[in-house]
């Protein structure tokens, strides 16, 4: 069988695409800006900060321990109200290095230049590269919600207009679909008319996101908000997976990070959710599969997807191979005549795997 060769571009790599997957150092290499530089530092008070805002009862502490402390949605209704900044650091079983700040919701951020030193504003946003701002559609506060938004984020762009801003509309499980789409409307017209009143329509962008605990969409909405941490490499992976995708037939192709099962990057095909929770339904399998049959070494884990797995349902093979530690490949395959054989899968991914450690070793990360 003969493949078509495909060349694929990449910053970093010149990518050959055949039936086996090659990988060669290219001309350019890739540098990590200064603000990249910064981005991932083992000093706690240097790390990006992405920040959980919102009114009380909202759902950011619920959001924060569902992702983060593999809670159940079920359990997150016997949480305590968050009374204070909640900070703490995504690094210890993670790929990613950042420090998440869960706000009180009773905390107005934009009132406190009356009460407290300006220092103490500056210091909660000069290095947070997102603020998250949490609603929930079913309580009878938009106006108040909205106007705690607006107040937050004039605040944030004064102090560091860089920040990115995301809008979780939350709880989405308890509306229908025409509600959502009435509720994503409503809320953009409303914010932009304010920011259109303050000059900054312009300026500031906000993204706007349904999400609920209860399925895989707020696990989508903080995978989009955590690659943006990762600007630098984004690139280079989606590249490396398009080459991989094509060189073997795939359908789709994530790379997650395992413990918050969040995706950090995937290539550039047509994004649907369906696939999307297949792929995170294997990764639960895995897990638990792996909570049974682990393995120790000197007292330590070794890690549950230490070994690559496949399953197939009917006329899909779903595979899980593990890149390192904390980040894990998983992609769809159609099996058909044309379908590469498991060896070639096998040999491509380790190409890949060679690939993205090149290029996060380039990148410091």
């Amino acid at each position: 069988m003969t493949n078509e060769v495909a060349t694929l571009e990449v910053p970093e790599w010149s990518i050959a695409a055949d039936s086996a997957l090659k990988l060669e150092p290219g001309s350019r290499q890739l540098s990590a800006s200064p603000s990249s530089a910064s981005l991932l530092t083992n000093t706690s008070s240097n790390k990006p900060k992405i920040l959980l805002m919102g009114l009380s009862k909202a759902g950011k502490t619920s959001i924060r321990n569902v992702i983060f402390h593999k809670m159940s949605a079920n359990e997150t209704q016997f949480l305590d109200p968050t009374h204070k900044i909640d900070k703490i650091d995504i690094s210890n079983k993670s790929f990613l290095d950042f420090q998440l700040w869960d706000f009180p919701g009773k905390l107005d951020i934009s009132h406190l230049r009356d009460k407290e030193d300006t220092s103490t504003i500056e210091k909660i946003f000069v290095e947070a590269r997102v603020l998250i701002f949490v609603i929930d559609p079913v309580e009878e506060k938009h106006s108040i919600a909205i106007d705690r938004l607006h107040g937050t984020i004039l605040e944030a762009y004064k102090i560091n207009p860089k920040i990115k801003f995301e809008v979780f509309i939350h709880k989405s499980d308890s509306i229908n679909e025409d509600q959502k789409i009435d509720n994503i409307r409503e809320m953009t017209h409303r914010i932009n008319r304010k920011l259109m009143t303050a000059g900054l329509q312009d300026r500031i962008l906000i993204s706007f996101r349904t999400t609920s605990i209860y399925d895989h969409s707020i696990f989508e909405a903080m995978s989009i908000v955590c690659q943006q941490l990762l600007e630098n490499v984004l690139s280079p992976f989606e590249n490396i997976l398009n080459a991989f995708v094509s060189s073997n037939k795939m359908e789709k192709a994530f790379i997650f990070d395992l413990h918050p099962k969040i995706f950090i990057a995937t290539d550039s095909s047509t994004f649907d959710m369906p696939t999307y929770e297949l792929c995170c339904d294997m990764l639960d399998l895995i897990a638990d599969m792996g909570c049974i049959y682990q393995e120790y070494e000197g007292g330590e884990e070794r890690g549950v997807f230490s070994t690559c797995s496949v399953i197939k349902l009917n006329d899909t093979l779903l595979h899980l191979k593990q890149i390192n530690r904390h980040l894990a490949l998983v992609c769809i395959q159609l099996q058909q005549e044309t379908a590469c054989t498991q060896g070639i899968v096998d040999y491509n991914f380790q190409q890949l795997k060679h690939g993205i450690q090149e290029v996060l070793k380039v990148a410091n990360l």
